[in-house]
């Protein structure tokens, strides 16, 4: 891998005169094989029931993947999910904690733009990974890429929607919030002046929340496999179903946005878990 920039060039959708539909999808936690599991789960058979889900709700235009692609950075994990998306989608792909971008990941250069592009909203993905940790930070790279994006935005009097995989803001729990980005008021301090104009979406928490912090509009998305109990102060599991983050984006800013979730009794994590690595 070299020494620049996970993250490089733009992605163009064109042609989008009235909205865009885009479809979230998070911590997945594959391993390459179709029997990984992640505390009982079976994380291939819950992705691919989500995926498909998604793919049959109607036409997507793109779908970004923000991070916890692998489940402890398993190189084959990568090749598993583009199977699992298929080639009539694009997708734009955020590492989390849970990936090894020295290896194999960066290899998926395609997916590995800094934006998307279209004549009315442009997508920034923003790597907070932080090597060794499991927390994340934004690193100057960064925070310059934030700041220039939010520039040519204002220039070009579009809205903005901005990817990561650790949430800027706290949850109200107190064992996630200490993996949070670590420099998330710097970073909400650039956006402060097109936070009107500006949404966020996360992953890494597995659960879905919607909250209004420094005026910026903030998701987070449940994950493809086992969810969070949210508000907890210790790691807890929750028995909600696994889902995806359907968002569409309209020409004058606005947003529709909605968590599904699919049904699968068969495949259940094991309640009792007290954690994982």
């Amino acid at each position: 891998m070299s020494s620049g920039p996970l993250l490089n060039g733009d992605s163009v959708l064109s042609g989008h005169s009235n909205e865009l539909r885009l479809v979230q999808i998070t911590d997945t936690h594959l391993t390459g094989t179709a029997d990984g599991a992640l505390l009982g789960m079976n994380t291939e058979r819950s992705a691919r029931a989500v995926i498909d889900a998604a793919k049959a709700s109607g036409p997507i235009d793109c779908f970004l993947i923000t991070g916890d692609i692998a489940a402890d950075e398993q190189p084959q994990a990568y090749a598993q999910l583009e199977g699992l998306l298929g080639t009539d989608t694009p997708s734009l792909w955020l590492p989390g904690n849970h990936d090894d971008i020295r290896t194999s990941f960066a290899s998926f250069e395609p997916h590995l733009k800094r934006r998307l592009r279209t004549p009315f909203w442009d997508v920034l993905m923003l790597e907070t990974q932080v090597e060794g940790e499991v927390g994340g930070s934004l690193n100057e790279t960064e925070l310059d890429a934030l700041s220039a994006a939010i520039d040519e935005a204002a220039t070009e009097n579009k809205s903005l929607l901005i990817a990561t995989h650790h949430p800027l803001r706290s949850m109200s729990s107190a064992w996630l919030d200490e993996q949070t980005v670590r420099n998330a008021a710097e970073a909400l301090g650039r956006l402060a002046r097109y936070a009107d104009r500006s949404l966020i979406i996360s992953g890494h928490v597995h659960q879905a929340s919607d909250a209004v912090v420094s005026g910026v509009r903030m998701l987070t998305t449940p994950s493809t496999c086992v969810q969070f109990a949210p508000q907890s102060k210790d790691f807890a599991l929750d028995d909600l179903q696994p889902g995806y983050r359907s968002l569409t984006l309209r020409p004058n800013g606005s947003v529709q946005t909605e968590v599904v979730r699919i049904s699968d009794e068969n495949n259940r994590p094991q309640m009792g878990s007290s954690g994982y690595h």
